[in-house]
């Protein structure tokens, strides 16, 4: 008897168990009967959902949550300690319990003039002094006081990294591009091993006039070693220079291990060092960031670590009721654990930002793809949706077919610029704001039509147009009033700390990523075999390997 009501109990009193009851009451609640035409209450409703930083707008209403959702979220976020966590993270406590380290990538984007948080002020100081080095190089670039070994002076900056050391980078590189620059410098970004990104630079760059960016947090990875020796033996066989006095000359290393830079070949002039507390994902802001201040100007680059700090200012001091990273990461936990929706869609609706659902799908699927607590238990429920996405226009002509009449259901962001500003002539400016409202118009028509369905469409035109547009697929809008370099810092850095406080409410950690290490070693092997240099007992022996292996074999004959 005792037992039973010891069990009543605890499933109406825990957080979870409250959010599980309360998520099969709304289960029977469509997001039409929520958001309820333009009624009082709905529009009650829908300025409370709403919250801003700045030029930064987030719209949560079109979620299937209340007041009473929120509420219950907020519970969950207290009983799970996301407050003293918080701290723990801007205090560089070791929240990388498996690797033992701090997380602090916060601290290159502090600004000089901001006292720290206590236990932050050596790495701020730290990233102070490197980001001073990255400004005198850039500098000496844009005077035009960096030249070449063969004495050219650089116009092109080639940019190689993977993965953290190249997504982060080529997405703002890509969203800013169109700002204006006191001193542009053409960058190009290389990732792919298999050569298909830097062959074609190879045939239109000037090698006499071309830098390397060697960017690799271990400086050990093979897709950027193999690149990188590659275009090192490019530059040596165009202009007749020695590999040595090449990479003297023209290359810069970003890297957390000096000590490798400089058996590289790099001097110690043209390296840039971070710390093993900043994660390879979180490193954007990081010196790996120096193509975009090359590119962009030091103006722009420190824009976009302002945005980052408020961002930062605005996560570790807001309530969380208030706290737009800790709102977004309740939401998107409700939808996925407690909802049951596995997928997650990522829709900029400007073209600029097509790059944007590839970086998040690393910053949040390699951080939160876990199954595993910090405990060592496993974990019982659905963690990170797996996250996708196009530039919204695209999508509208690909995919969202499926998405509206088929049978997924999903999650959304849609994120939308208000305006832009244009240096053209009247005639083309007026032409150019016409598609910014076209397009605004589409992300708004398309996140309605998510969320309402067949309700969407006036009850005018009801008999003359086709209907089973399902519904029901929340969804949340970010709205930048412009995209310049402070509006993506603060909304880049707002993602980040979504990913830290749902690591919180798994209880996982989101600064290590052993699940790719493996595959990894496997490849490794896998090289040794097809160069014939292989050791067959380090080789998996599975039948279906080996006859592609075989084939392989027959077709280099």
């Amino acid at each position: 008897m005792y037992s039973s009501a010891h069990s009543l109990m605890q499933r109406v009193y825990t957080p979870l168990n409250a959010l599980e009851e309360h998520a099969e009451h709304l289960q029977a609640q469509s997001l039409s009967d929520l958001i309820g035409g333009d009624s009082a209450a709905a529009v009650q409703r829908s300025n409370n959902l709403a919250f801003s930083l700045g030029p930064l707008h987030l719209d949560l209403s079109k979620q299937r949550i209340t007041p009473k959702t929120l509420s219950l979220l907020v519970d969950w976020a207290h009983s799970c300690g996301v407050e003293s966590k918080r701290k723990a993270l801007f205090a560089g406590e070791k929240v990388n319990t498996s690797e033992r380290r701090s997380a602090l990538h916060m601290a290159a984007r502090w600004p000089a003039h901001a006292t720290p948080p206590k236990g932050m002020e050596a790495a701020v100081a730290f990233c102070q002094h490197q980001r001073a080095r990255l400004t005198a190089m850039v500098e000496r670039l844009h005077r035009g006081e960096w030249f070449g070994a063969s004495g050219q002076k650089i116009t092109d900056v080639v940019h190689v990294g993977v993965g953290g050391s190249d997504l982060g980078p080529k997405m703002v590189s890509e969203a800013l591009a169109d700002r204006p620059s006191h001193a542009y410098i053409n960058v190009h970004y290389v990732s792919s091993m298999d050569g298909a990104q830097l062959l074609p630079l190879m045939e239109r760059l000037d090698p006499a006039t071309t830098l390397l960016v060697l960017a690799s947090k271990s400086f050990t990875t093979a897709d950027t070693q193999f690149n990188a020796r590659t275009a090192l033996a490019w530059l040596s066989d165009a202009l007749e220079i020695d590999v040595a006095t090449v990479c003297r000359c023209q290359l810069i290393g970003v890297s957390s291990k000096p000590d490798k830079m400089t058996e590289f070949g790099i001097p110690d002039a043209h390296q840039l060092v971070f710390k093993d507390w900043i994660g390879g994902r979180f490193s954007l802001w990081s010196p790996i960031g120096v193509s975009v201040a090359m590119q962009l100007g030091m103006a722009s680059f420190n824009a976009l670590l302002d945005g980052a700090h408020a961002m930062d200012r605005h996560f570790l001091e807001t309530p969380l009721e208030e706290n737009l990273p800790a709102l977004m990461a309740l939401v998107g936990a409700w939808n996925c654990q407690f909802l049951g929706i596995s997928t997650h869609a990522v829709l900029p609706y400007d073209g600029r930002l097509k790059s944007l659902p590839a970086y998040l799908q690393q910053l949040e699927m390699e951080s939160n793809g876990k199954s595993v607590c910090l405990d060592g238990r496993s974990v019982t429920h659905a963690t990170c949706p797996i996250i996708w996405g196009d530039v919204g226009p695209n999508a509208q002509h690909a995919f969202y077919q499926l998405l509206h009449q088929g049978g997924h259901t999903i999650s959304a962001d849609f994120v939308a610029v208000a305006g832009r500003d244009v240096d053209a002539v009247p005639d083309v400016r007026d032409a150019l704001a016409a598609q910014e409202q076209l397009t605004l118009a589409n992300c708004l028509a398309q996140a309605q039509l998510f969320a309402l369905g067949d309700d969407a469409i006036p009850k005018a035109l009801r008999g003359h147009m086709a209907q089973g547009y399902r519904g029901n697929q929340p969804n949340s809008l970010l709205m930048l009033k412009q995209l310049d370099a402070w509006g993506l810092g603060a909304l880049v850095a707002l993602y980040e700390h979504k990913v830290f406080v749902q690591s919180v409410l798994w209880n996982l950690n989101p600064f290590d990523q052993p699940g790719v290490e493996l595959g990894k070693k496997l490849a490794t092997s896998l090289f040794n075999t097809l160069t014939g240099s292989d050791n067959e007992q380090d080789l998996v022996k599975d039948a279906s390997t080996q006859q592609l292996l075989r084939k392989v074999g027959e077709w280099r004959q």
